[in-house]
Formats: C-alpha cells, sequence, structure tokens
C-alpha cells in the first residue's frame, strides 16, 4: 500500500525537521555558510532557499541518526550537494556513505532513504521543486 506527500514543510516534520523556515524566499544573495553558522546550536532545521516554478533549493541540517522516510518520486529526478557532515544515502537496497563536497543525483522512480551519520550535525542543499510526488508504502521508514 503506498501513500502520496506533496507538501514539503509537512513532509520535514514528519521527518523530525521541526524548525522549518520557508519564508523570505528567493533573494538575490544568501551566504550558506552564515546560515549554516546562524543554525549551528539548533537541533534539526531547514531553510528554503529557492522556490521557483521550475525547482527549489532546501537546505536541511540533521543530527546523526535522522534523515527521511524510505520514499521515491514517481516523475522527478532529485539532487542534492553536501555542504557538511556525513550522510548514508540508501539507493534501491543500496547504501553509500556521502561526505562534504559530495553531489548526489538519484533518478525518479529510485527508492531512496538518507540518514545522517557521524557525531556532529550534517547538512545539505535538496534541489528539487515543491509540489514533487513522495512516495512512501506502509513499510517506509
Amino acid at each position: 500500500m503506498e501513500h502520496i506527500e506533496v507538501e514539503v514543510e509537512a513532509i520535514l516534520k514528519k521527518d523530525g525537521v521541526l524548525d522549518n523556515n520557508f519564508d523570505d524566499v528567493n533573494q538575490q544573495v544568501v551566504n550558506a555558510y552564515e546560515l549554516i553558522k546562524q543554525n549551528a546550536n539548533k537541533t534539526s532545521w531547514s531553510r528554503r532557499l529557492v522556490d521557483t516554478e521550475s525547482n527549489s533549493a532546501t537546505m536541511i541540517g540533521q543530527m546523526p541518526g535522522e534523515g527521511n522516510r524510505r520514499h521515491y518520486h514517481p516523475a522527478w529526478n532529485e539532487w542534492w550537494f553536501i555542504l557538511a557532515g556525513k550522510w548514508e544515502f540508501e539507493i534501491d537496497g543500496k547504501a553509500r556513505e556521502i561526505v562534504t563536497g559530495d553531489v548526489v543525483f538519484i533518478e525518479k522512480g529510485k527508492i531512496h532513504k538518507i540518514t545522517a551519520l557521524g557525531d556532529e550535525m550534517a547538512i545539505r542543499l535538496a534541489v528539487s521543486r515543491n509540489d514533487v510526488e513522495h512516495i512512501y508504502t506502509t513499510s517506509s521508514s
């Protein structure tokens, strides 16, 4: 059994990211490292940087062990730039450690789950679109 979720802020809350800022998007210039510094003492957080008709970009910081639920996107490719820390990206059942500086691309239809690793906050820039369907199965975790 599958269910669909679309609203990104609600999805992030279900994934344990309770401090979300989706206001003040589409600034001409934003310094990612200043945002990281401002949020360094927080638990998990996100900040939407770009939101247009063609794409969106959201910076997400999560603590070790946190991440997202296993899901896929039927009609949208997704990619991330890792700004800090380490992550485990499970893609179609195969796990791989991803580190600061890596760019990760996941083709539409590929089931994936992301988990922060290590002993400090990990931060990723998720590039997608605001209205992308996230398909979860009842066994998603």
